[in-house]
């Protein structure tokens, strides 16, 4: 592939790692303030025919309602929407012991962990205001091995490691409630965390060190089955959400739809192969 992104050196990518962590706490807030903002700006004008002082007045306390709101009503709608019916890990052996050795490994307090029921194989990580879970498909378990399911988990565990879970649920979120305007690609991707799934891929490589794992979970993810009609992968709710799914390209192979996206599953299976 031409103009492949490639992954550095293994001590490269948790260089930047304090920084990666600082940006992604400081984000949900920077969105707060901006969606406070411009709701109380509407707000005022929308007032503002009727009286200059009740439009001021008006405007401020929509807007710093709008952002109280705004976080917790996001994390929610991404928690819901993403579904799966709770299970203890301990039901699933081979996930228990994975994640007890990579939390600490990866250094990350534990996961609840949700199964959703569809032969689509693919994993996410989504946060709530009560902690994150860990959303991984029937399909998933089924069809890789234990050193790809570990390549999987360290590449979610790596979300939790740079603070980026609560950051790219709360975009997701925005982006669900934004309605079209936020299931169109280039909004979701962005409210979501553009290179996201590269620099977890990075940090679970480094972290893991077996790369190959990883890649060859993708490459299986990559031939998978399309989804049925009434799968969660061929619905709206996708759209808006797929950058929390470790393979976010269902039905979106095609390398016209890679070319510039580091995130597309074919760009990073491909990086993951060459290092």
């Amino acid at each position: 592939m031409s103009g492949l992104a490639t992954l550095p050196p293994p001590e490269g990518p948790l260089l930047e790692l304090p920084a990666d962590r600082s940006r992604n706490e400081a984000w949900p807030k920077r969105a707060a303030i901006v969606v406070g903002v411009v709701v109380g700006l509407l707000a005022f004008l929308l007032a503002l025919p009727a009286d200059l002082i009740v439009a001021i007045v008006l405007g401020i306390l929509v807007g710093i309602g709008a952002g109280l709101v705004v976080i917790p009503a996001s994390l929610a709608a991404a928690d819901r929407n993403l579904g799966g019916a709770p299970i203890e890990v301990d039901e699933i052996p081979r996930v228990a012991s994975l994640l007890d050795v990579l939390g600490a490994t990866f250094g990350v307090a534990p996961s609840r962990l949700r199964l959703l029921d569809d032969p689509v194989p693919n994993a996410a990580m989504v946060a709530s205001k009560d902690g994150v879970s860990i959303v991984l498909t029937t399909g998933l378990l089924s069809s890789l091995t234990l050193i790809e399911l570990e390549g999987v988990l360290g590449h979610l565990l790596a979300r939790q490691r740079l603070d980026a879970v609560r950051r790219s649920s709360v975009g997701a979120g925005l982006a669900l409630l934004l309605g079209p305007i936020g299931r169109k690609p280039t909004v979701a991707h962005r409210l979501t965390g553009r290179g996201g799934l590269f620099r977890a891929d990075e940090i679970a490589a480094v972290t893991v060190r077996y790369p190959v794992g990883l890649s060859g979970a993708l490459a299986k993810m990559i031939d998978g089955p399309l989804p049925s009609s009434g799968s969660l992968f061929a619905s709206s709710v996708y759209d808006a959400t797929r950058w929390l799914f470790v393979d976010p390209s269902i039905a979106r192979r095609s390398a016209d739809e890679a070319v510039g996206d580091v995130d597309a599953t074919s760009v990073r299976q491909a990086a993951l192969s060459e290092w």
